[in-house]
């Protein structure tokens, strides 16, 4: 640009101040937020340590239900009780759906009635 000659240019002391001041908040945004993406990562590896501590506890658990199960006895229920019971187990499935149906169905009604008022 200028190789021996000097360039000098006038700036307001109020333009001065407020560019500066405009630059050194900048700055401090952006070390707070570069603060702020730090926090996130160390946070984000605490959360994956503890997804892996909470999936080995589940394994440990779930290993230890296994061999439980394994040493209980198998009750030897008779043929006649057996059966009434898988009826039963259906009865309770359909109602639930039919429910889930029915307040479905009641809420799509209330939203009529609204629409209509």
């Amino acid at each position: 640009m200028a190789s021996k000659e000097e360039l000098f240019v006038s700036v307001s002391p109020e333009a001065y101040r407020l560019n500066k001041s405009n630059v050194l908040m900048s700055q401090a945004d952006l070390l707070a937020t570069l603060k702020r993406l730090h926090n996130l990562k160390v946070l984000a590896r605490q959360k994956q340590d503890l997804k892996n501590r909470l999936h080995k506890l589940f394994s440990i658990v779930s290993s230890d239900i296994e061999a439980l199960q394994n040493k209980m006895p198998t009750p030897k229920i008779p043929k006649s009780i057996q059966k009434d019971e898988e009826v039963e187990e259906k009865t309770k499935e359909s109602f639930a759906k039919r429910d889930e149906i029915e307040d479905e169905l009641k809420a799509i009604q209330e939203k009529l009635r609204e629409l209509n008022q």
